[in-house]
């Protein structure tokens, strides 16, 4: 019978032949010698026969190995003995307990009670039979190549003579070292870094600049509505008129989907609200305005095509409109000086000179006046084409002029002839006759035209007798060569000492002066009259005149323009203009157009009142145009 027994070392239970009673084996387990127990006396039976000693007897490994074999061999004969031949589990529908054959793990079977399919689990302990098809023999040749499984990216084999650098970098066995950078490197670095930071500062202006244009197109319309039925409905012609074209001019440059014959009907309709106007004077005021918003609608012909600009046969023909409006020569004739250059910079020489004559067609010459005003005007135009460098052009001006004086001997001297033909024929003389020692204003008037040209003012406008004539005399001296170093663009410091004085004197004694004054008002800035002399002047305008209070408000505008710099507290001296008119609204406009002061000008917009609102709007609009498309 079997001896049962187990080890003393891993304590585990085995069984041996009756014929290893007695023997040493090592432990299949933990292969610890161990030695069988005997059997007991009574348990051997009596016809085993002892072995003959003739018989060979094996030696004791042999006998060891011998009993490990039959000892495992014993075991294994135990486990699969063990094996269980059913599989018993609950049904998971009725918690039934079923029982099916072993061989039916792993498959499906019907429930003896409810009749359902289940999936009969896996034996806890399944007898293997037969080779493992995993482990089957290679029976290809001995020299055939093998197989080979891939092995991992990076790992060391024999093949390999050293490990790669990645592996050792990822290990840390070693540490990468990076040779330092070049000047030249770190230069083409910087400046990288500085392109995208510069690039994205940019970025933010423009969406900044884009967002605010959004917002003034909302406002614009806002004005445009109360113009037609709103508080702004009862405004002065000028001020509507003035508003309509800051409007026009803002929609020509900034909004493609307006077309310019939409724009042109805004400026006819502001063209029409000047039949209301308040003041003549503030209408030729107005009337500049919207002649410098009409000459915006010439275009070529790709701008005609897409509808954002008008023919200029049509822009010439509409412009004259205002032109027929004019009461103060001197202000008709800044217009024309602005549409000349106008017409030269968009390419439109041989139009220059046709407006001219457009413009002067049918006027007259009275009498009983000292100056040409028709040469006057042509030489102004023909000193614009002279300064473009349009020399035939300016030629036909000039003959135009001979021809006139030639034609009629007895025309009235034209100073500002006087000083085209000095800048244009410097060697040949005058188209008429000046006296020197006359006292005759005309003839003064063409001898400090001429010195303007020739650069030699000072000779006549610095002398004691010129500081000690009659006020009224100097100031239409002054009046006149001022314009014509505007339209020069020449600075003579004599000649903006005697501005000031006579500014300052403020010698108003009829209404010629008063234009006089007004005239300068006009080209104030180019010219440098200082604010302080026009803040004087404005105390010395007469209470009994007509347009009192419009024409002190004007010189009050052209002090507030002469300022360098705006603040909060500078827009409180617009409080000393005449409320709701040209002057104070223009002001405002005129402080909208300058963005440094947008911070705290927008705040002052909320308390002000219709319609210096408006303007200030229009002005804003007009400077965030500008300032998106530099941009």
């Amino acid at each position: 019978m079997p001896v049962q027994f187990s080890c003393n070392a891993c304590k585990k239970k085995f069984k041996a032949a009756d014929k290893f009673a007695g023997k040493t084996i090592p432990c299949p387990s933990c292969k610890v010698p161990l030695i069988v127990p005997a059997l007991p006396p009574d348990s051997i039976p009596h016809e085993i026969v002892p072995p003959q000693a003739s018989i060979k007897t094996k030696s004791q490994a042999e006998q060891d190995i011998e009993a490990m074999a039959a000892l495992a061999l014993e075991e294994t004969k135990q486990e699969e003995e063990a094996v269980p031949q059913f599989i018993q589990f609950e049904c998971t529908f009725c918690d039934e307990k079923v029982s099916f054959p072993i061989d039916l793990g792993g498959k499906q079977a019907p429930c003896p009670g409810c009749r359902r399919i289940l999936k009969v689990p896996m034996p806890a302990v399944v007898k293997k039979s037969g080779p493992d098809w995993k482990k089957q023999p290679d029976k290809r040749p001995s020299g055939a190549l093998r197989k080979e499984e891939p092995e991992l990216e990076g790992t060391w084999n024999s093949t390999m003579d050293t490990v790669s650098r990645d592996a050792l970098l990822e290990a840390g066995a070693i540490v990468e070292e990076f040779e330092p950078l070049t000047r030249a490197e770190k230069i083409k670095r910087a400046v990288m870094v500085f392109v995208v930071i510069v690039s994205g500062l940019l970025g933010f202006l423009y969406y900044n600049s884009y967002r605010g244009k959004v917002n003034e197109d909302a406002q614009i319309a806002k004005i445009e509505l109360s113009i037609k039925s709103g508080d702004l409905a009862n405004s002065s012609g000028e001020i509507k008129a003035v508003l309509l074209a800051g409007i026009a001019s803002y929609r020509l440059s900034e909004t493609p989907e307006v077309s310019a014959s939409k724009i042109k009907k805004t400026l006819q309709s502001a063209l029409a609200s000047l039949d209301k106007a308040g003041s003549l004077f503030e209408k030729d005021f107005a009337l500049l305005e919207l002649s410098r918003s009409i000459i915006e609608l010439g275009g070529g012909k790709d701008d005609v095509r897409d509808n954002k600009k008008l023919k200029w046969d049509e822009v010439q023909k509409f412009l004259k409109q205002p032109f027929e409006s004019f009461t103060i020569p001197e202000i008709k004739l800044i217009a024309l000086k602005e549409a000349t250059a106008s017409f030269i910079a968009s390419g439109e020489t041989d139009r220059a000179l046709a407006f001219a004559s457009q413009v002067l067609s049918g006027s007259a010459v009275s009498k009983d006046k000292k100056i040409d005003d028709h040469s006057d005007f042509l030489a102004v135009v023909g000193m614009e084409l002279f300064k473009a460098q349009k020399i035939e052009a300016s030629k036909q001006i000039l003959d135009s002029i001979r021809t006139r004086y030639t034609s009629a001997p007895t025309t009235p001297v034209s100073p500002f002839a006087a000083a085209f033909f000095k800048m244009a024929e410097k060697d040949k003389p005058l188209p008429f006759v000046v006296a020197k020692d006359s006292n005759n204003e005309a003839d003064i008037f063409c001898l400090l035209c001429g010195d303007l040209a020739d650069d030699k003012l000072e000779t006549l406008i610095g002398s004691s007798n010129f500081k000690n004539a009659d006020a009224v005399f100097r100031l239409n001296c002054l009046t006149k060569v001022s314009f014509l170093a505007s339209v020069l663009g020449k600075d003579v410091s004599v000649l903006k000492d005697e501005l000031n004085r006579i500014v300052s004197e403020g010698v108003m004694p009829n209404v010629d002066s008063v234009q006089s004054y007004l005239v300068l008002s006009a080209i104030s800035q180019s010219l440098k009259i200082s604010s302080d002399s026009w803040f004087k002047a404005s105390d010395k305008v007469p209470q009994a005149m007509k347009d009192y209070k419009q024409i002190k408000s004007r010189f009050l505008l052209a002090s507030f323009l002469a300022k360098e710099d705006f603040t909060s507290s500078t827009l409180e001296d617009t409080n000393k203009m005449e409320a709701a008119s040209l002057s104070k609204s223009m002001a405002y406009r005129h402080v909208g157009m300058n963005p440094k002061n947008s911070s705290w000008f927008k705040g002052a917009l909320i308390k002000a009142s219709e319609p210096e609102k408006s303007f200030g709007y229009v002005g804003i609009a007009i400077s965030s145009d500008k300032n998106f498309k530099k941009k």
